[in-house]
């Protein structure tokens, strides 16, 4: 049982849901510990657990026959993944592992629709998280689709932000790390870089990436500079 219900209050699948849903879903949540580097679970995995970032980080990523892996996220505390294998009999879409040492709340199906039949609140925000999930992919698709490396590294840039990776802001990221976010090559991704902190947009160190100007950022993924 968990000790403290913060997090479970502060993350999108239980707004809006009464206070005593969430003493109940203090139950029903199963804490883990996990090292660094740790994998949760892979591509193609079945599963039947939705999970709730406490503390730490996870990434989500799938990697191709090729051996060419692709990253979608940086996940930190309060955020939800795995929540696909709650509403079907489908494998794992992608793969999830711990960056650093983590602590996951998880959720499993049979305690999730127990929770449900009690408050359906959660099943709605369940849909609204998997509705912002689909467009997010939508936009995604765009991107690497039609745009240039240029609004690509954007991209990626500012979807971290708003997944507030780091501090939202500053960013320990490498240059390889944002070329798997982005579609394209270290070479590009550092060619891209440069141009942007040359327009005062970011600033780079060694392992880092600082946003310096947000709204300029989505001007350049917009193709309005």
């Amino acid at each position: 049982m968990l000790a403290d219900t913060q997090v479970l209050a502060k993350t999108p699948l239980f707004q809006g849901v009464p206070p005593q849903a969430i003493e109940v879903a203090r139950e029903a949540f199963v804490t883990r510990n996990y090292p660094a580097g740790k994998l949760i679970f892979e591509a193609g995995d079945m599963g039947a657990a939705l999970y709730i970032v406490q503390s730490g980080q996870v990434r989500i990523f799938r990697t191709y026959l090729d051996g060419r892996e692709r990253m979608f996220a940086y996940l930190g505390p309060g955020e939800v993944f795995g929540e696909m294998s709650l509403l079907d009999d489908q494998p794992r879409s992608a793969s999830a592992e711990t960056t650093v040492d983590s602590v996951l709340l998880v959720l499993y199906q049979d305690a999730y629709w127990s929770l449900v039949r009690k408050w359906p609140e959660i099943l709605h925000n369940l849909a609204t998280i998997l509705a912002r999930r689909l467009r997010e992919a939508d936009l995604e698709l765009e991107v690497l689709s039609f745009e240039e490396a240029r609004g690509r590294v954007a991209y990626a840039l500012t979807k971290l932000r708003k997944q507030r990776y780091g501090d939202g802001l500053r960013m320990k990221l490498t240059h390889q790390e944002l070329a798997q976010l982005s579609g394209t090559s270290r070479e590009t991704v550092t060619r891209v870089l440069h141009a942007l902190r040359e327009e005062q947009l970011v600033k780079v160190g060694s392992g880092f990436v600082e946003i310096l100007d947000p709204a300029g950022l989505e001007e350049v993924l917009f193709g309005l500079r």
